[in-house]
């Protein structure tokens, strides 16, 4: 286990350009350049950035799709003491206004295929109602009226000084000052909220992460997250830079894209959201275990079974390690090691990230419970966020007053100290005042062998305030109907807990992270009910 460092990205950085200065550090399209060429493309991007008035604790939000110089932008902002507020590019201009708004955004930066489809009607709407210092253009192609990323590199190499010599100068930040806000998912219709991060949590995030992978400078890591999400941030761009491997970003995050980048590129590491690894297998079918070159990855984001954790490792021809994070737990909350059995890595979530203490406690007292008994999953750290940006009610209501966040998240940990997650607290079903797991009921379902996966959730009813219902999707050419499912359930699952309502769905609806989408599900499920359409 690799100890804790104090530094900042800066620091990162430029230490790994300096030990690695030839190794390749970033792979976009048919573009590739060196450690030393981004220590320096960054500083003189972040002398820019300072030129323009970014300084230290300027917010600049970046609304841009997976691209190298989101990736520039990124790190310059951070680089010139700037808190980067990443934002998901498929908000529509109310969203936008509310995320500017609630983490006092001063610049933004914009890619290419926003600025294409959505940002010009937008930008109009919202000239009138909220001020921006600036919008900077940070797409591959130029075609606006705003200032380029190129352009800002050479206004940044023309200030006094030299640009490589940015990172030790006297204003730059420390680790302890906040470099990124990443925003709440609101995958059960709350409104977001803006999580504050500091260098150090982005720091030793990344170095954590390299730990778990084993990640060395030979190493490749596929990019095929989204990078206003921490997951990709922590997982991929954190922590290769922090090693002086080599991310490679696909053209896009389509599955032939992400596939094209796993062969061409020869990349060793892989991590996904279970939605993701199931459209590449469907993509990918006809090229059975075509990718020599990788190793390893981390699945997380939603719940995996046992049978498809299989199917995605047996596919792809790696070790794959679960894990289970959040956006307020910066570095993540659980995570497997290589040297788990794959029984053990299909079935958990692994054991408490390391540099963090963990404990499931009581939903009733708050005490903590023993081993066996489902509970939420608490975690303690240094590596926590620093607060809900300007929100310290809010902030109090997950972080105790003793350090401990509540995750929201159940589960319980076995013997061996591995957690077995079960769920989120927000998605259990009180009926009639008996509280009904998703995910138990979940798991019976898809013991059927005609099922490719389902959703449980809670439908309101006059009677007991809730019912159970399940949303299922049948395999291929699979018949199946509500009696069968009903029948199986009930040699396994008390009266209670039996699904009042059954939908067969064709496909679930999903936010930009790949999530279900609760609020949406929930509307269309009762859609079906009320018209009779199941």
């Amino acid at each position: 286990m690799k100890a804790l460092v104090n530094e900042t990205l800066n620091q990162m950085l430029r230490n790994v350009s300096e030990r690695h200065p030839d190794r390749i550090a970033l792979i976009f399209k048919d573009c590739s350049m060196t450690y030393q060429t981004l220590e320096e493309q960054t500083n003189r991007i972040a002398c820019g950035l300072k030129s323009r008035g970014v300084g230290k604790g300027t917010h600049v939000a970046i609304l841009s799709e997976n691209t190298a110089n989101a990736v520039l932008a990124f790190l310059s902002v951070i680089k010139a003491g700037g808190v980067v507020c990443m934002l998901n590019t498929s908000l529509k201009s109310p969203e936008l206004l509310e995320l500017l708004q609630i983490s006092d955004v001063e610049y933004l930066m914009i890619g290419q295929q926003y600025k294409e489809n959505l940002f010009y009607p937008v930008s109009r709407e919202l000239s009138a109602q909220y001020p921006l210092q600036q919008i900077f253009d940070i797409s591959t192609v130029h075609s606006s009226p705003y200032m380029s990323l190129k352009e800002l590199a050479h206004a940044g190499t023309a200030l006094p000084g030299q640009p490589e010599e940015f990172s030790c100068k006297d204003d730059t930040p420390t680790p302890q000052d906040p470099a990124l806000i990443l925003y709440t998912s609101g995958t059960t219709g709350q409104h977001p909220k803006a999580v504050l991060s500091t260098h150090y949590h982005l720091v030793n995030g990344g170095i954590q992460k390299a730990d778990t992978l084993a990640l060395t400078k030979e190493d490749v890591v596929c990019c095929a997250l989204q990078l206003f999400h921490i997951f990709c941030i922590d997982v991929d761009v954190m922590a290769a830079f922090a090693t002086g491997a080599c991310l490679a970003m696909p053209d896009d995050l389509h599955s032939a894209s992400i596939l094209y980048c796993l062969t061409s590129h020869q990349c060793s590491v892989l991590s996904c959201v279970p939605f993701t690894f199931c459209t590449m297998m469907k993509k990918g079918q006809d090229y059975p275990h075509p990718f020599p070159s990788l190793r390893t990855g981390i699945i997380g984001g939603a719940y995996c079974s046992p049978e498809l954790f299989a199917r995605i490792e047996d596919f792809f021809g790696f070790t794959l390690l679960p894990g289970l994070g959040q956006t307020e737990a910066t570095a993540g909350i659980a995570v497997a090691e290589l040297e788990d059995s794959l029984e053990l890595r299909s079935t958990t979530v692994g054991h408490f990230v390391n540099h963090c203490e963990g404990k499931i406690i009581d939903l009733k007292n708050g005490s903590s419970l023993p081993q066996k008994e489902t509970g939420e999953i608490c975690v303690c750290g240094s590596l926590l966020m620093s607060e809900y940006y300007k929100r310290p009610d809010l902030t109090s209501q997950v972080i105790d007053q003793d350090g401990w966040l509540h995750t929201g998240d159940l589960g319980w940990l076995d013997s061996t100290g591995y957690v077995h997650y079960v769920g989120r607290k927000k998605e259990l079903i009180n009926r009639g005042g008996e509280k009904i797991i998703p995910a138990e009921v979940e798991s019976c379902i898809l013991q059927l062998k005609q099922i490719d996966t389902c959703k449980v959730i809670g439908i309101p009813d006059s009677l007991y305030g809730e019912e159970v219902c399940a949303c299922i999707i049948r395999k291929p050419d699979m018949q199946l109907d509500e009696n069968e499912v009903l029948k199986y359930l009930g040699q396994s699952l008390a009266p209670f807990k039996m699904p009042r309502h059954i939908v067969f769905l064709d496909s679930f609806p999903r936010n930009a992270s790949g999530k279900i989408s609760l609020t949406e599900l929930t509307s269309i499920a009762e859609n079906r009910i009320k018209t009779g359409s199941l």
